[in-house]
């Protein structure tokens, strides 16, 4: 059996970006992500420290699914949106083992 991997995407969003993102995240971002078989488990804010303002966990079965995901040209285009309200974006796979991971 395959272990789950856990994508994890941190960044700061643009200043004047706040609602647009929000809507974005919320109407587009997530309920694609959980067609291409990633599966939103955690969302966080940093309130205090120098640390990127927001990291989102998202599941996948294993990572030949976190992989084609990440592959398909939807992904990329989300990505792009992402990242035209953000700033700071970073992306990485880890083993999932539950709870804060960073």
């Amino acid at each position: 059996m395959s272990q789950q991997v856990k994508l994890l995407l941190s960044f700061d969003i643009r200043p004047g970006s706040e609602n647009a993102y929000r809507r974005f995240i919320m109407e587009e971002f997530l309920p694609k992500a959980q067609e291409l078989g990633l599966t939103p488990t955690d969302a966080w804010h940093t309130a205090y420290g120098d640390y990127p303002l927001r990291l989102i966990g998202l599941v996948a079965e294993n990572l030949a699914t976190a992989h084609a995901a990440m592959d398909h040209e939807e992904w990329r285009a989300l990505m792009g949106r992402l990242e035209s309200y953000t700033g700071n974006l970073s992306r990485r796979l880890v083993p999932f083992r539950g709870g804060f991971q960073w």
